[in-house]
């Protein structure tokens, strides 16, 4: 709020505040039916059989809770409870059946296993805990090694990537053409070691190529003479239209995917009628008109989904990607409005899910870091220092086949709110029967 909309730091920790206060409201929630459906067990016995349910109701009732964040004002589900097992490579692997909503899922299961054991030292849990956890590894080993086994015969290829290391104070236009200079150069020479196609990240540098002549050239002049070329830049349409766009730059055509999901307060203002003085906090609020539709881009007769920045910490809409051809999937980002904060990492951290779910190699390139290559079994292959600039060759594979969490959908959030109300509906039948 600081860096980006330049708003004063106590109004921002304020806002910072209120943000928090909102979505505490939801865990509260969660709280309030957790402990209903789950009371302490005393130390030394074992609860009673019927209350042994709250073992499936309590990650039933987490991942309703991370639903409903995920889908109300835009969403935000950033730094789910799974996202944290992402070096947990086998662990993991489950996301491909049913997403990150799966895996928080049984981490929290765990959870309330291993607290449900430390409380009453009951070794019927300790036995179950022991039997889920081979369970979770070997499913997890076995689709790792099928990941493998499944890409083994694909072809190899490799694109350039390039972290510029660019913040975003204003510059001078001799100072733009110098950055300008530089990534040009970089991708010549990335062109050279055998890159396909170069990637800029978003708002590498703040020119309007598709408004201004002399700029759109200066690419077309590189494609023609090296490589197609994706960056991330910020489309104008008249007076009231201005689009997050990604935009791929060939020899003889241009191709662009229009941001969908925009960022709430960062690319648009939520609630703008109530919230009427955000603008006269800052003029760096502006609200960003939303693509039509989820689209992919064609490179070399290959389909590349290219979800902007935040976009990737949503399953259903990078799935919607892949539903619709992806091959591979290109996520820019500019991650310096983040300063040094974890945030940076959490973010990468996040599209490692992507990769899992989908089964497609990510190739991520972002202004100041963390710019990576993620295979599809969530492994990072290669990723950049912070605030460090690079400029590296990816290796990928383009990747058709689909997973069960392509075919069948976005589906288990929803079956996890749908069995929580069949058990809470059932719940008021029977209280008002025995009455």
């Amino acid at each position: 709020m600081v860096r980006y909309g330049e708003m004063s730091k106590p109004l921002s920790i304020v806002s910072l505040i209120a943000l928090a206060a909102f979505l505490s409201i939801f865990h509260g929630i969660a709280g309030i039916l957790i402990k209903g459906v789950a009371p302490p067990a005393a130390k030394g016995m074992a609860p009673p059989a019927h209350k042994s349910i709250g073992i499936v109701l309590i990650p039933l009732i987490w991942v309703s809770k991370d639903l409903v964040i995920e889908k109300i004002f835009g969403g935000f589900p950033w730094c789910l409870a799974g996202y944290s097992q992402y070096k947990n490579i086998y662990f993991v692997q489950i996301a491909e059946i049913g997403g990150i909503h799966l895996l928080t899922f049984v981490l929290v299961y765990f959870n309330v296993l291993v607290y449900r054991f430390i409380r009453t030292r009951d070794k019927r849990t300790a036995i179950v805990i022991l039997i889920s956890l081979f369970a979770i590894y070997t499913v997890g080993f076995y689709l790792y090694q099928s990941n493998g086994h499944d890409n083994r015969g694909l072809n190899i290829h490799q694109a350039g990537i390039i972290q510029p290391n660019t913040n975003n104070n204003p510059i001078t236009r001799q100072e733009k053409n110098k950055i300008l200079n530089r990534l040009f150069r970089e991708s010549g020479e990335l062109a050279k070691k055998g890159a396909e196609f170069v990637v800029w990240p978003e708002h590498s540098v703040a020119i309007y190529p598709l408004q201004n002549r002399d700029d759109y050239d200066r690419f077309v002049s590189f494609v023609r003479t090296n490589v197609p070329l994706l960056a991330g830049f910020t489309d104008l349409k008249g007076f009231n239209e201005i689009y997050n766009s990604a935009v791929l730059f060939e020899k003889e055509k241009m191709q662009k995917y229009d941001k969908v999901h925009l960022t709430p307060f960062g690319e648009y203002v939520l609630f703008r009628d109530i919230l009427f003085f955000v603008k006269r906090i800052t003029d760096e609020i502006a609200d960003f008109t939303p693509g039509e539709q989820v689209r992919n881009l064609e490179i070399h007769n290959h389909y590349i989904s290219t979800p902007i920045c935040y976009e990737i910490i949503f399953p259903e809409l990078v799935r919607e990607f892949i539903a619709k051809g992806g091959e591979l999937i290109i996520t820019i980002s500019n991650d310096s409005w983040f300063g040094d904060t974890s945030a940076p990492y959490q973010h990468l951290s996040m599209a490692v899910f992507r990769s899992i779910e989908n089964r497609r190699y990510i190739l991520r390139s972002t202004t100041n870091g963390i710019s990576a290559v993620i295979a599809p079994s969530g492994k990072i292959r290669y990723q950049s220092s912070y605030n460090t600039a690079d400029a590296f060759i990816a290796q990928f594979k383009y990747i058709q086949r689909r997973t069960f969490f392509n075919y069948c959908g976005y589906l288990f959030p929803y079956f996890c709110v749908f069995l929580l109300v069949v058990y809470f509906v059932a719940a008021k039948v029977r209280e008002g029967t025995r009455r």
